[in-house]
């Protein structure tokens, strides 16, 4: 029995442990934001799952960056882990958002909004892989536009042996995907369309100069050295675009090299980018 008790008393004294340090972590940065000049607020932080999770809660989440003019804004924000395996970290959205730029502001909405994140099991928190998952996501512009996403998933791994020593695997696949009213208007007429985008695709390799890791993070994130595309595609009704190539990123962002492109179609392709502006009459003549 007393073996029972004192097994009880660490594992009460290892949760608390757990949810304390999470909970300051974060007060301890949203503090540190304010204190660099941001906006960051919130209307309460706990932290619940005894025993066996530890599940963090942040409601009335507001957070803003004046110099740079980005915020977010979001009613429920939630950070969940078994006690047990602190490293590997689930993310949920399961209200609504808000998110400002310097160009828009944008409001999201979504059924579902999930994401896991799990680092190498030591205090550098190298990230191992990641992925965020979205369900029937509606999206709406302050200056009236409206889009929405079906289905969302974006992973991320560490990539296999023979890759360079920083490189991560990215996937992502989105589906029917419903464009803005306006830009729908623009490329109208075009019977060969149906009203959403059925699929949008890409894998990639992403090989950057150093690990992320908490370490990089806060000293400036890894930079983009170069990039694998091993497919990158977009099926919308009877056009099909797709594309491979290796493409080398310079110290200013600009990146150089060969995408090889095969399309179905392409004659629509080029009257559609012609219609709705991306592509100069002169250039598609």
């Amino acid at each position: 029995m007393a073996i029972v008790i004192l097994a009880g008393l660490a594992w009460s004294g290892w949760w608390y442990f757990g949810a304390t340090t999470r909970q300051n972590a974060i007060e301890s940065w949203l503090a540190g934001r304010r204190d660099a000049g941001w906006v960051a607020e919130t209307a309460d932080v706990r932290v619940t799952g005894f025993p066996n999770r530890i599940d963090l809660i942040v409601e009335g989440l507001d957070i803003a960056d004046p110099e740079a003019g980005w915020a977010w804004q979001a009613d429920r924000f939630e950070v969940l882990s078994l006690s047990y395996k602190p490293h590997h970290v689930i993310a949920a959205w399961p209200g609504p958002q808000t998110v400002a730029t310097p160009y828009e502001t944008v409001h999201l909405d979504s059924r579902l909004m999930r994401g896991s994140v799990i680092f190498e099991p030591d205090t550098r928190l190298t990230l191992d892989r990641s992925s965020i998952e979205i369900d029937d996501m509606a999206l709406r512009g302050e200056s009236g536009w409206a889009a929405a996403i079906g289905h969302a998933n974006f992973a991320t791994r560490q990539a296999a042996d023979g890759a360079p020593d920083f490189a991560h695997d990215i996937g992502l696949t989105a589906e029917n995907i419903q464009l803005p009213e306006a830009l729908s208007a623009r490329i109208g007429g075009m019977e060969v369309l149906p009203s959403a985008v059925e699929r949008v695709h890409l894998d990639a390799t992403l090989d950057f100069d150093r690990a992320w890791n908490r370490a990089s993070v806060e000293a400036g994130n890894p930079v983009l050295e170069q990039v694998l595309v091993r497919d990158a595609s977009v099926t919308w009704g009877s056009l099909d675009l797709r594309a491979k190539g290796t493409l080398d990123v310079d110290a200013q962002g600009f990146a150089e090299g060969r995408l090889d492109l095969r399309a179905r179609n392409w004659r629509e392709m080029i009257a559609l980018a012609e219609a709705s502006g991306t592509l100069a009459p002169a250039l598609a003549a």
